[in-house]
């Protein structure tokens, strides 16, 4: 037997003896993951006090008396984990992005203990965080206690988020909840094939051969780039890894030949998709799933060759300022790393940072690109970071644009039923 392997059987632990590890006034940091199994049984003892739970992004969160009470967890992205917590006041909101999450984690919030996801050990000891790395491998270092629940549905995937078995304190094994978190499908359905095909086109006007690129997470831009034409040699730096990029990597499209970094190699810090998509990865050695400190760094996303942002909004006001996270007046959602690859790719002599929405809501009630935002909205992205914003009706090139030439020209790919209005708004607001 291997060291690795008798010091993995001296650390195994059920996830009621992890559970009753904490104490109170423990603060606990957890990654995009959650370690289900050991969350279970905290949220069920009733001798504790004041205990905090930081989450970046919720996916899990157990219904019990004591969450919202003893137990304060809080997130820095909402969405249908969270959505009714947060309107019973039971789980905070902590603006902030996805790089900075390990600063508001150890520095600012001082979470001492490390709760981890993370596959079997390989043939060396070494676990993989499977689907996320975020910042939490990095934060492991700054914590008292790493408690890690191993899951056998997580696909192995090479990068700096591995982690050996000789750096963590307990791993919950037999007992640990071996689920799998799986987003949506690429949207293939005929009812907005026309609007994804007509913005596909505009999007291969924009991205050039061997094109470093960053797709967000998000079912216009992922649906559109299907129909990508004559596209060589591109190449991945993003922060979230969809189906979208493992089938133009099929097709021949996305080859990483070309970076300027890691090249023939996809570099991402989380996974949301299907099973077939975490099938594709699981050892696969064309791709890194590596920290988020430096994955996101605008840095870094600067560096990479011919650096192309491609993000959605949820609106677009006439400055070219947008909002990707606020809808109907309330939170929907969160930062994420949109800022660091719209930045990085607008300082890149070469790059480009581009929005994807469409220029009208399902109903055909409201445009999507506004006059201005309502009291309250905040801007995820400023106007300086925005070069290009992408419609089905058109291109709006917003980049060495005055405000009046940057606001003609978004009127111009809003939809046709509300541009005498927005020019009317324009020109009462002084921008015409």
């Amino acid at each position: 037997m291997a060291l690795w392997q008798e010091e993995f059987k001296k650390k195994c632990i059920t996830a009621q003896q992890a559970a009753d590890m904490i104490k109170s006034g423990d603060r606990i940091m957890t990654g995009n993951r959650d370690c289900r199994a050991v969350l279970r049984k905290l949220v069920e003892r009733k001798d504790l006090e004041d205990v905090f739970y930081y989450e970046p992004i919720t996916n899990f969160m157990p219904d019990a008396p004591g969450v919202g009470e003893w137990f304060h967890p809080a997130t820095s992205f909402l969405n249908n984990s969270t959505y009714q917590l947060f309107d019973e006041k039971r789980v905070d909101y902590i603006p902030g992005e996805y790089w900075h999450w390990n600063k508001i984690a150890s520095t600012a919030l001082k979470c001492n203990v490390a709760f981890l996801e993370v596959t079997k050990p390989d043939a060396h000891g070494y676990m993989s965080m499977g689907t996320c790395t975020d910042f939490v491998r990095k934060a492991c270092e700054d914590a008292d206690l790493v408690i890690v629940e191993t899951n056998t549905n997580y696909p192995f995937i090479y990068g700096s988020n591995l982690i050996h078995v000789s750096e963590v304190d307990y791993i919950v094994d037999e007992d640990a909840e071996n689920y799998l978190l799986q987003g949506a499908e690429v949207d293939m359905g005929e009812e907005n094939a026309d609007t994804y095909r007509t913005i596909g086109g505009y999007l291969s006007e924009l991205i050039p051969d061997e094109a470093t690129i960053e797709v967000g997470l998000g079912r216009l831009n992922a649906a559109s780039l299907m129909y990508l034409e004559n596209k060589r040699d591109l190449g991945v730096h993003t922060e979230v890894y969809g189906e979208i990029l493992m089938l133009l990597t099929e097709r021949g499209i996305v080859t990483n030949r070309a970076k300027s970094e890691k090249k023939g190699k996809s570099v991402f810090t989380q996974v949301v998709g299907p099973k077939r998509l975490f099938d594709w990865l699981d050892h696969n050695q064309g791709v890194e799933l590596n920290n988020c400190q430096e994955v996101l760094n605008p840095g870094v996303i600067y560096r990479q060759h011919r650096m192309t942002a491609i993000n959605n909004a949820v609106e677009i006001d006439l400055m070219g300022q947008a909002n990707a996270e606020f809808l109907k007046g309330k939170q929907y959602s969160g930062m994420g790393g949109i800022c660091n690859f719209a930045s990085g790719a607008a300082a890149n002599l070469e790059g480009k940072s581009i929005v994807v929405l469409e220029s009208i809501t399902k109903n055909g009630k409201f445009s999507k690109i506004t006059p201005c935002f309502k009291p309250g909205t905040p801007v995820s992205l400023p106007r300086t970071v925005i070069e290009y914003v992408v419609t089905e009706q058109g291109v709006a090139k917003l980049v060495g644009k005055s405000p009046a030439e940057r606001t003609k020209a978004l009127i111009q790919v809003a939809h046709p039923k509300f541009r005498d209005e927005l020019t009317f708004k324009a020109k009462e607001m002084g921008l015409l």
